[in-house]
């Protein structure tokens, strides 16, 4: 076995011990319950930029992630810092989040009932527990075309502002803590007419695209 082999392979477990000590006890119980044992660790995008941005923007320039640890510590190492906790999955091969706030549950995709005269996005509705929960496939609302069919498509329960609303995802990551600090509110240019991304966080090299749930959760 020559050495680039064996230094993917160790990359790999890295990565999977990494994820997994990211889920806290009460988040894996709550959130991944029954599919714990179904979900295979997966390697975050290596990239150290957000391919949804600076594909179309290469002229933003974003700070460093050392920037923001110097700026946050103050040289302090023990102090503490303000974190938010955000569920990151993928769509397409573009990796967003989703304030942990307003997710209730993750359930796998199930049949729905469509709905006529709604918008594209909306899949339908489904029973759950007894209540009418819309079903917004994600990809679609965000205009990155058709998700992804696939075995790891899961739908996330969030809390609505009258309803909970399920979203359609390609693929959940893992469970992950940004300081305020280490988040910069996204480009105006961005949404373009729709504030669907609130801003962009940083975390381990890569470049979350952060998702405004008020607007998100609209039906």
């Amino acid at each position: 076995m020559d050495l680039a082999e064996i230094r993917k392979k160790a990359q790999k477990k890295d990565v999977a011990v990494e994820e997994q000590a990211l889920l806290e006890p009460t988040l894996a119980a709550e959130l991944f319950a029954a599919e714990e044992s179904e979900l295979e660790p997966v390697a975050p995008p290596k990239s150290s930029a957000a391919p949804g941005l600076q594909q179309f923007f290469p002229d933003l320039n974003f700070a460093s992630e050392e920037d923001y640890i110097q700026g946050i510590s103050g040289g302090d190492k023990g102090q503490e810092v303000e974190t938010v906790q955000w569920l990151t999955f993928l769509l397409g091969k573009e990796e967003y989040a989703l304030n942990l706030d307003v997710v209730m549950e993750l359930i796998k995709p199930r049949a729905y009932t469509e709905l006529p005269d709604v918008p594209d996005y909306v899949r339908g509705i489904l029973s759950l527990r007894g209540e009418v929960v819309p079903v917004i496939d994600l990809c679609r609302r965000l205009k990155l075309g058709c998700s992804s069919e696939g075995g790891y498509q899961r739908i996330v329960v969030c809390e609505g502002k009258e309803q909970s609303i399920g979203l359609l995802v390609d693929r959940i990551t893992q469970v992950v803590r940004i300081p305020k600090e280490a988040i910069e509110q996204a480009p105006l240019v961005v949404n373009e007419g729709d504030n669907y991304v609130s801003g962009v966080g940083r975390y381990q090299g890569r470049m979350l695209i952060l998702l405004n749930p008020d607007e998100v959760l609209q039906v």
